[in-house]
This record gives C-alpha cells, sequence and structure tokens, in this order.
C-alpha cells in the first residue's frame, strides 16, 4: 500500500499501470504518463528510488548526442531514457548500436559518461 500510495502521489492520472518485482527491495511500476512510456521504481516503504522516461534521441542535450557522435562515430540509436532521481539527479540513457554491437551508456546532461 505504501508504493501504489507514494506512486499515486507522484504520477497521478497514470494509466495501462503494470508492476512488477524489481529485485527483494524495489518495485517497478511500467506506464503511461503524459503521452510517455515510462518506469518507476520505489522501495517497498514506498520511497521514490527513479523514473525513466521514453524520448526521443533528438530530445537528448545536445551535449550528450556530441558526446555519443564523437565517442562512438556511426553510432545507431535504438532508445534513449531520461532518468530522474532523488535530489534533483538527471542522466540520459543511450542504447546504441555500434559496429554490430549493442551498447547501453548512462551519460550526464553536460555529455560526460555517468559513474
Amino acid at each position: 500500500d505504501a508504493v501504489k500510495n507514494s506512486f499515486a502521489a507522484k504520477f497521478s492520472g497514470a494509466t495501462d499501470v503494470k508492476w512488477e518485482k524489481e529485485n527483494s527491495s524495489e518495485l517497478e511500476a511500467n506506464f503511461t504518463f503524459n503521452n510517455a512510456s515510462v518506469s518507476a521504481n520505489f522501495k517497498l516503504d514506498g520511497t521514490w528510488v527513479e523514473t525513466e522516461t521514453t524520448i526521443s534521441a533528438d530530445a537528448l542535450p545536445p551535449a550528450v548526442t556530441t558526446a555519443v557522435n564523437a565517442k562512438f562515430p556511426g553510432a545507431v540509436y535504438s532508445k534513449a531514457e531520461k532518468i530522474e532521481k532523488p535530489g534533483g539527479k538527471l542522466l540520459y540513457e543511450v542504447n546504441i548500436k555500434v559496429n554490430g554491437k549493442n551498447r547501453e551508456i548512462e551519460w550526464n546532461p553536460d555529455g560526460s559518461i555517468a559513474e
């Protein structure tokens, strides 16, 4: 109940909500919010952990796109997500294909690779 209450407060208006167990201490909701595909993780006590929103590659910050293209010339973008974490932390996960290999890398908004 704590998780569902926390979710309802943060994502009022979410539709097509599907819940799954992320791991032994977190639940993940996959849903539609503001016409976007979103997933959000919560600890079992209802504490919000992170939100991942699918975005188009065109919606990536220019610094991220520039960094990806410089580090991985010829990369083909397959998926991009904006990741929000507590404290206003923002990351971008970029899924690309380079030389036939799939890569999934998290970037800071300034174009540096997230640790």
